[in-house]
């Protein structure tokens, strides 16, 4: 008896067409787009199918799908989170690889890496020769790993638009702050 009291109650003060309204469960007003934040995502992602991550770099190898200009092969190993005690930061052993095209190798290795955001120049042969590391800085900041002040590995993500999966940019400067390599590596397994 109790629950038709209630249900008697709703209906007459929510009325008939309210309970109706609530079953048409419809879209909104047709003029009105469905999803607008989307199309600040699609717009910056119109001139390349890639942006910055803000999410760290995923622990695994990484290696350069193509000899880059300048570059022969760069390899990146991320290794497993681990803490830091004295400043509660979590940190990771990375280690890259450049092997250039005469032969000569550049490796860098930092036990404690932690990642930081960074404003980075768009990825691109343009930006390499560049002697401003910052006159073409992105507006959108990427994940980063500082190795050295000369080599930084940081997170992209493919857009929705495009078949690519994460990449890890590895960009690496000379002494004058010259932009000398700047390659994308695709993940080659999970570490």
């Amino acid at each position: 008896m109790l629950p038709a009291k209630i249900a008697a109650i709703v209906a007459a003060t929510c009325g008939v067409p309210a309970l109706v309204a609530c079953r048409d469960r419809h879209a909104g007003d047709a003029r009105v787009p469905a999803v607008s934040a989307a199309t600040g995502d699609l717009a910056q992602c119109a001139s390349d199918s890639l942006r910055p991550a803000t999410a760290a770099p995923a622990q695994g190898l990484w290696v350069s799908d193509r000899v880059a200009s300048g570059v022969g092969r760069v390899v990146a190993l991320i290794g497993p989170p681990g803490p830091d005690n004295r400043t509660l930061k979590v940190q990771r052993l990375i280690e890259t690889i450049e092997i250039g095209r005469s032969g000569d190798t550049v490796r860098t290795r930092r036990d404690g890496a932690t990642v930081t955001l960074e404003l980075l120049p768009p990825p691109g042969t343009d930006t390499l020769g560049g002697d401003n590391p910052d006159a073409s800085a992105s507006t959108q900041p990427a994940a980063t790993y500082v190795l050295s002040p000369r080599v930084r590995l940081a997170a992209y993500e493919a857009c929705a638009t495009s078949a690519l999966g994460p990449l890890v940019r590895y960009l690496r400067r000379d002494a004058s702050g010259k932009t000398v390599a700047d390659v994308m590596l695709r993940r080659a397994s999970g570490g």
